[in-house]
């Protein structure tokens, strides 16, 4: 386990290499209080974006999203290279992601309205309505588009029945309705191919548990039973173009060691030789091949990895590249780091609060590295 050496938190704006990785870091949010330039309001005590499976950044890096800016305005749009304030959030929507091909637009939901969103013109569009459907949501909270940006998963509420179902965004296609009877769920989304609709949560009892459906309903592999393996998981494509599950496992075997499980069968791999992964991501969509993984486990019972942003090689090669320490103390959810890549893998962002005692201020930090070649 490497140790971590104190230094002084960077000013706004400033940038600092690592001293013990060497890639350099910048705090991209303003001091709690000051204005912020350019768009209005102050900077609060928590800034920062929302989640590791939810992108920051858009398509082409143009703008970066501070969905969970605990102030006014309650969310920002950033340069996505310079870091400079832009504009606020201007939509009132459930939710909304990063289109994963164009970079003007945001695809949103609100009661049961799928729309698209062009945030600079700040106009919207309604691609379809669901009649007897409300509460829409993608995910909730963790769920995405497939990676060409044709097709979502939307979960909702049919009267009393909860439900999910896939649906085309270029062609117009609503697919059949998956009931979700005796599933407490978690989050749905589709996969990175768009071919499959995976569902997260308490099942059968068991909680943390995976079910992959076809878009039509039908069942695809056996349930995961056991317990988050993986969890705190990310989907995309592997070195042989199948639709995976990244994350930690919290069963064994492969405690504590980042795997990916295949979404057909179920067949999983272990990417990593140690440590206890928190959350992972794979919104490095333009450049496959790796995963972003957050370790926070303070614990020298699980080497090596320890406060620190890694990304990991997904053809099983236990190919690492360790970028940065999150100098961030858990208190409460806010302060958990949630590191998420740029499209391009270049950068990475995550949520810190410089290890405080009382786990605030919480401010949102870029690691710069060179991109890792492709697989």
């Amino acid at each position: 386990m490497l140790a971590i050496p104190e230094t002084e938190r960077p000013g706004y704006l400033e940038a600092r290499a690592d001293p013990v990785f060497g890639h350099v870091v910048t705090r991209i949010t303003g001091d709690v209080g000051s204005p912020i330039a350019g768009v209005g309001g102050q900077w609060a005590e928590v800034a920062r974006h929302g989640y590791s499976k939810r992108a920051a950044w858009n398509a082409d890096m143009s703008l970066l999203h501070l969905d969970r800016h605990q102030g006014e305005p309650g969310a920002l749009f950033l340069d996505g290279r310079t870091y400079a304030p832009l504009f606020a959030s201007r939509l009132s929507c459930t939710e909304a992601r990063w289109h994963p091909l164009d970079p003007e637009r945001m695809i949103y939901v609100r009661g049961n309205e799928l729309g698209s969103w062009r945030v600079r013109e700040d106009a919207t569009e309604i691609l379809a309505t669901f009649e007897g459907c409300d509460d829409l949501h993608i995910g909730p909270w963790e769920g995405n588009l497939s990676l060409d940006g044709r097709r979502i998963a939307l979960y909702g509420r049919r009267g009393e029945r909860a439900v999910a179902f896939a649906y085309d965004l270029a062609g117009r296609v609503q697919y059949p309705d998956i009931p979700l009877d005796g599933i407490e769920v978690d989050w749905v989304s589709v996969s990175a191919s768009g071919d499959y609709l995976v569902i997260n949560g308490t099942i059968d009892g068991g909680g943390d548990r995976t079910r992959v459906f076809d878009l039509e309903g039908r069942p695809v592999g056996p349930t995961w039973e056991e317990y988050g393996r993986p969890s705190h998981y990310d989907l995309t494509l592997d070195e042989d173009g199948e639709d995976i599950a990244v994350g930690v496992s919290q069963s064994h075997p492969n405690m504590g060691r980042v795997i990916k499980r295949r979404l057909r069968d179920g067949k999983a791999t272990a990417l990593t030789p140690g440590g206890f992964a928190s959350h992972t991501s794979t919104r490095n969509t333009a450049q496959p091949g790796w995963a972003y993984v957050t370790y926070q486990t303070r614990s020298e019972n699980w080497p090596p990895f320890y406060d620190e942003v890694v990304a990991v090689k997904l053809d099983g090669s236990m190919t690492l590249r360790r970028l940065a320490h999150l100098r961030t103390r858990i208190t409460d959810y806010e302060s958990e780091a949630h590191a998420v890549p740029s499209p391009d893998g270049s950068r990475v962002l995550w949520a810190c609060n410089w290890e405080a005692a009382e786990g605030r201020p919480i401010a949102a930090y870029v690691v710069a590295v060179p991109a890792p070649p492709a697989p």
